[in-house]
């Protein structure tokens, strides 16, 4: 399959489009400009990994599938002293492989690597992997020229409003090969110094999960050290160095990304105020700039601090954190748009999960419609471990949250023999069944039907619950799904995540959270990579949370928090609760 038949066979809906959107700006790009000026700055993460791809699908539209290489569109890759071997190994892979003919800059002084190379080529634009969430992507847009005494040419950014799960529904769903790195825990790559598995993936066993099973994107640069922590990097296991691996934006990248915004960078007099930035990548893989300083220079190893509210996932940290898994439940019913009933079944599920150590990154309401069923279960599940509906699995007109998951993962919807025969058997016989009756018996055609027993029941139940891929298919009646959840519940306890723990701080009336948010903030700058730290105004005061699989680190920051408050604002302490109410 070609790639432009890959990316029309992408899933999801978002992804797709988003990638049709970058072609146009690939091939509006070829019209502004001749070929041969624009360049591709490929650093072998895996933004630059999408952008290959993309650039691939515009050539292939504009001069046919058959156009070697590029078509004309020139492509660079800095090499620099701490470069992981993988990733030069995967550069070289792809530059072979799809006749990229790449030329490899040894320069170490960014910016006159880069002037020598615009001055040899007359290059004019430069495609690059920048994300609107890299830490230098500030200001920037689609077109973005490059900045005041830098060079005179044009940033040309086409998946700058991508997230980080986009990029990786897009890499999966067209097959692409990618850097090995990211098959051992490596979310985000700058040089072998300054890099190390995310802590996030780590399994009980000591490896790691792929980048692609990351739950929560923000998490994405947690394997990043700071300047002042200078580490080698973490021993991989069994890497296999062949192309298929996954690589994320090079050191370059995040360099000239950096630049592009203003940032400086000091050593070897490789960089000035701000704009080369724009020829790399984008940061969120990319790599430093040379002899850059910790204050300014490694604006990419920043970690986001400050408090968050909701009580979310703690963004793990080294020494302590587990394994997260990430779920996502669509809630499905026009009763429940309208107001008519109120939902119980998300509060249910999501306290359920989080006790079990999973993460609930969404819950989605939609109406008793196919295509919107669909649309949310399709986007959900390229992005999650588990999807679990909720709603519309009965006899009647409006239940078709079968037809809208079957059309989710591409399966027709069939009456599925062995629960026609349970249906039988419950209602009496074939001759009692009803097109109501074998309406309950559709489903996708390859569901999985899993048994569980009621309590007190000697026979399993006649109405299993039902799997396709990664979703789980539950009833909208609040006591079915508890039922059902029964049999659930055995397989996600399976992957043996620790579970959240959490301690709520009540305030007195007199304290306001503008009075606290001082001491919010400075917890958060200390333990916000293992630590979720909210607050919520009820009626009594003040609740703060403290939400972490890290005891260690959750008894620290309560012990700062505790100390932090103002005299006598704390009124009582509870641990492990569930609700806040």
């Amino acid at each position: 399959m070609d790639i432009l038949a890959h990316i029309d066979s992408i899933p999801d809906a978002v992804v797709a489009e988003k990638a049709r959107k970058a072609i146009q700006v690939l091939r509006r790009t070829c019209a502004l400009y001749p070929l041969d000026k624009i360049a591709f700055s490929f650093n072998g993460g895996k933004d630059s990994t999408v952008l290959l791809h993309l650039l691939r699908a515009a050539v292939a539209q504009l001069q046919g599938p058959d156009t070697p290489g590029l078509g004309g569109i020139l492509s660079f890759y800095f090499r620099k002293n701490d470069d992981f071997t993988e990733v030069k190994q995967f550069v070289e892979g792809a530059d072979k492989q799809y006749s990229l003919d790449v030329e490899y800059i040894a320069e170490q002084d960014f910016k006159k690597g880069l002037c020598d190379y615009l001055e040899s080529t007359g290059v004019m634009a430069i495609v690059l992997g920048t994300r609107r969430g890299d830490p230098n992507a500030g200001g920037q847009d689609t077109f973005c020229p490059s900045s005041e005494g830098w060079p005179p040419f044009m940033r040309v950014n086409p998946i700058i409003d991508w997230t980080y799960h986009e990029v990786w529904v897009f890499l999966r769903a067209v097959r692409a090969p990618y850097c090995t790195l990211y098959d051992h825990g490596y979310t985000s790559l700058g040089g072998t110094g300054n890099t190390l598995p995310n802590s996030s993936l780590r399994r009980p066993d000591g490896g790691y999960e792929p980048a692609y099973a990351l739950a929560d994107g923000r998490q994405e640069r947690s394997g990043r050290l700071h300047a002042a922590q200078p580490k080698s990097p973490a021993p991989l296991q069994h890497h296999n160095h062949s192309q298929g691996g996954h690589v994320d934006k090079g050191s370059h990248a995040t360099a000239l990304d950096r630049l592009s915004s203003g940032g400086r960078g000091r050593g070897d007099g490789a960089v000035a105020s701000g704009t080369a930035a724009a020829v790399a990548d984008g940061a969120g893989d990319g790599e430093e700039v040379p002899g850059a300083d910790g204050e300014d220079g490694r604006a990419a190893d920043r970690r986001p601090a400050g408090p968050r509210s909701g009580g979310g996932s703690p963004l793990p940290g080294p020494g302590g954190s587990e394994l997260t898994k990430s779920a996502a439940i669509v809630i499905i019913g026009d009763e429940l748009l309208s107001g008519k009933v109120e939902d119980v079944n998300a509060r249910f599920l999501c306290r359920e999960l989080r006790s079990l150590g999973w993460q609930v990154l969404r819950v989605v309401f939609v109406p008793d419609d196919v295509d919107e069923i669909a649309s949310a279960v399709r986007a959900l599940a390229a992005v999650v471990e588990v999807v679990i509906t909720a709603g519309g699995i009965g006899p009647t007109l409006d239940d078709v949250t079968m037809q809208g998951v079957a059309l989710a993962v591409g399966q027709p919807l069939v009456r599925l023999p062995d629960l026609v025969s349970r249906l039988s058997e419950y209602f009496g016989g074939m001759d009692a069944l009803t097109p109501a009756h074998l309406k309950m018996a559709e489903g996708p055609a390859a569901a999985e039907l899993i048994d569980y027993t009621l309590p007190g029941a000697d026979q399993p139940s006649k109405f299993p619950l039902v799997r396709v891929n990664n979703v789980y298919v539950l009833p909208g009646v609040p006591s079915l799904l508890v039922q059902k959840w029964t049999a659930l519940r055995p397989r996600l306890e399976a992957a043996a995540l620790a579970p959240f723990r959490n301690a709520t701080l009540k305030l007195s009336l007199k304290v306001d959270e503008t009075t606290i948010a001082p001491a919010l903030e400075r917890v958060a700058s200390a333990h916000g990579l293992d630590v979720a730290v909210g607050s919520y105004p009820v009626e009594q005061g003040i609740i703060i949370t403290l939400d972490s699989k890290n005891t260690e680190a959750l008894q620290a920051a309560i012990a700062d928090i505790t100390e932090l408050l103002p005299g006598e604002a704390l009124v009582a302490m509870e641990r492990d609760v569930d609700s806040l109410t």
